[in-house]
Protein backbone atom coordinates (compact mmCIF):
# COMPACT_ATOMS: atom_id res chain seq x y z
CA UNK A 1 0.00 0.00 0.00
CA UNK A 2 3.42 2.21 -0.39
CA UNK A 3 1.99 3.75 -3.32
CA UNK A 4 -1.13 5.21 -1.77
CA UNK A 5 -0.60 8.77 -0.88
CA UNK A 6 -1.62 9.29 2.91
CA UNK A 7 -1.45 11.69 5.91
CA UNK A 8 0.25 10.35 8.76
CA UNK A 9 -2.00 12.04 11.81
CA UNK A 10 -5.41 10.86 9.71
CA UNK A 11 -7.30 7.65 11.45
CA UNK A 12 -8.84 6.80 8.22
CA UNK A 13 -5.17 6.42 6.78
CA UNK A 14 -4.01 4.65 9.66
CA UNK A 15 -6.50 2.00 9.16
CA UNK A 16 -5.99 1.40 5.46
CA UNK A 17 -2.23 0.78 7.08
CA UNK A 18 -2.92 -1.05 9.02
CA UNK A 19 -1.74 0.72 12.26
CA UNK A 20 -5.08 0.99 13.75
CA UNK A 21 -7.46 -1.87 13.59
CA UNK A 22 -11.17 -1.85 12.36
CA UNK A 23 -13.61 -4.67 11.77
CA UNK A 24 -13.24 -4.78 8.17
CA UNK A 25 -15.92 -5.93 6.12
CA UNK A 26 -14.40 -5.62 2.50
CA UNK A 27 -11.25 -4.59 1.08
CA UNK A 28 -9.83 -3.95 -2.50
CA UNK A 29 -6.93 -2.36 -4.05
CA UNK A 30 -8.88 0.81 -3.83
CA UNK A 31 -10.87 0.73 -0.89
CA UNK A 32 -11.69 -0.61 2.44
CA UNK A 33 -15.09 -1.02 4.46
CA UNK A 34 -15.39 -1.16 7.66
CA UNK A 35 -17.99 -1.21 10.75
CA UNK A 36 -18.35 2.66 12.30
CA UNK A 37 -17.65 1.98 16.22
CA UNK A 38 -20.15 4.66 16.82
CA UNK A 39 -22.81 3.74 14.52
CA UNK A 40 -26.00 5.67 13.98
CA UNK A 41 -27.10 2.00 13.59
CA UNK A 42 -25.59 -1.06 14.00
CA UNK A 43 -24.43 -2.34 10.74
CA UNK A 44 -23.25 1.77 9.72
CA UNK A 45 -20.44 0.95 7.59
CA UNK A 46 -17.89 3.63 6.32
CA UNK A 47 -16.21 3.48 2.57
CA UNK A 48 -12.94 4.83 2.43
CA UNK A 49 -10.67 4.91 -0.61
CA UNK A 50 -7.18 4.07 0.40
CA UNK A 51 -6.03 7.46 -0.74
CA UNK A 52 -5.56 10.08 1.43
CA UNK A 53 -8.41 12.80 0.12
CA UNK A 54 -9.37 15.64 2.69
CA UNK A 55 -12.73 15.93 0.89
CA UNK A 56 -15.18 14.60 -2.02
CA UNK A 57 -14.41 17.43 -3.93
CA UNK A 58 -10.06 16.70 -3.94
CA UNK A 59 -11.10 13.28 -4.57
CA UNK A 60 -10.08 12.29 -8.44
CA UNK A 61 -13.12 10.84 -10.75
CA UNK A 62 -11.53 7.89 -11.45
CA UNK A 63 -10.87 6.77 -7.60
CA UNK A 64 -14.37 8.26 -6.83
CA UNK A 65 -15.56 5.92 -9.74
CA UNK A 66 -13.75 2.96 -8.23
CA UNK A 67 -14.84 3.53 -5.04
CA UNK A 68 -18.69 4.19 -5.55
CA UNK A 69 -18.73 0.98 -7.47
CA UNK A 70 -18.82 -0.67 -4.47
CA UNK A 71 -21.63 1.06 -3.04
CA UNK A 72 -24.56 -1.26 -4.16
CA UNK A 73 -22.93 -4.34 -3.28
CA UNK A 74 -22.31 -3.64 0.15
CA UNK A 75 -25.96 -1.95 0.17
CA UNK A 76 -27.44 -5.02 -0.72
CA UNK A 77 -25.09 -6.92 2.35
CA UNK A 78 -25.88 -4.42 4.61
CA UNK A 79 -29.54 -4.42 4.57
CA UNK A 80 -29.67 -8.10 4.34
CA UNK A 81 -27.05 -8.84 7.25
CA UNK A 82 -29.23 -6.31 9.50
CA UNK A 83 -32.53 -7.33 8.26
CA UNK A 84 -32.67 -2.96 7.70
CA UNK A 85 -35.96 -1.56 5.74
CA UNK A 86 -33.89 1.03 4.05
CA UNK A 87 -30.39 2.64 3.57
CA UNK A 88 -28.68 5.93 3.72
CA UNK A 89 -26.40 6.64 1.95
CA UNK A 90 -24.14 9.81 3.19
CA UNK A 91 -21.18 11.41 2.47
CA UNK A 92 -20.73 14.96 4.60
CA UNK A 93 -18.32 17.19 2.68
CA UNK A 94 -16.44 19.73 4.43
CA UNK A 95 -17.30 20.63 8.17
CA UNK A 96 -20.27 22.68 7.52
CA UNK A 97 -21.50 19.19 6.11
CA UNK A 98 -20.58 17.07 9.27
CA UNK A 99 -17.14 16.25 8.05
CA UNK A 100 -15.32 15.71 10.96
CA UNK A 101 -12.83 13.00 9.55
CA UNK A 102 -11.04 14.35 7.10
CA UNK A 103 -10.20 11.66 4.13
CA UNK A 104 -13.10 11.40 1.96
CA UNK A 105 -15.72 8.93 2.92
CA UNK A 106 -19.26 7.05 2.39
CA UNK A 107 -21.57 6.64 5.20
CA UNK A 108 -23.77 3.43 4.73
CA UNK A 109 -26.51 3.38 7.59
CA UNK A 110 -28.97 1.00 7.82
CA UNK A 111 -32.40 2.36 8.48
CA UNK A 112 -35.19 0.90 10.42
CA UNK A 113 -38.95 2.21 9.79
CA UNK A 114 -38.89 2.42 13.88
CA UNK A 115 -35.66 3.48 14.42
CA UNK A 116 -34.85 7.37 16.27
CA UNK A 117 -32.79 8.86 13.29
CA UNK A 118 -34.65 12.26 12.88
CA UNK A 119 -35.50 12.20 8.98
CA UNK A 120 -36.06 14.14 5.95
CA UNK A 121 -33.97 17.09 6.75
CA UNK A 122 -35.84 20.70 6.30
CA UNK A 123 -36.32 21.80 2.55
CA UNK A 124 -36.93 25.32 1.43
CA UNK A 125 -38.18 26.64 -1.71
CA UNK A 126 -36.59 28.69 -4.47
CA UNK A 127 -38.61 32.28 -5.24
CA UNK A 128 -38.29 33.83 -8.46
CA UNK A 129 -35.41 33.40 -10.73
CA UNK A 130 -33.29 31.85 -7.96
CA UNK A 131 -34.16 28.19 -9.89
CA UNK A 132 -32.94 29.28 -13.08
CA UNK A 133 -29.97 31.22 -11.40
CA UNK A 134 -28.28 28.50 -9.66
CA UNK A 135 -29.04 26.06 -12.85
CA UNK A 136 -26.54 28.51 -14.68
CA UNK A 137 -23.97 29.18 -11.69
CA UNK A 138 -23.49 25.48 -11.81
CA UNK A 139 -23.71 24.71 -15.16
CA UNK A 140 -20.80 27.31 -15.60
CA UNK A 141 -18.58 25.61 -13.04
CA UNK A 142 -18.93 22.50 -14.59
CA UNK A 143 -17.72 23.89 -17.76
Amino acid sequence: MSDHHHEVACIFCKIVHGSIPAVKVFENEHAVAFLDINPVNKGHVLLVPKAHHASLAELPDDLAAETARLVPRLARAIQAATGADGLNLIINNGQAAGQTVFHSHWHLIPRFLDDAVNWPWPHADYSGDELNQMQFRIERELS
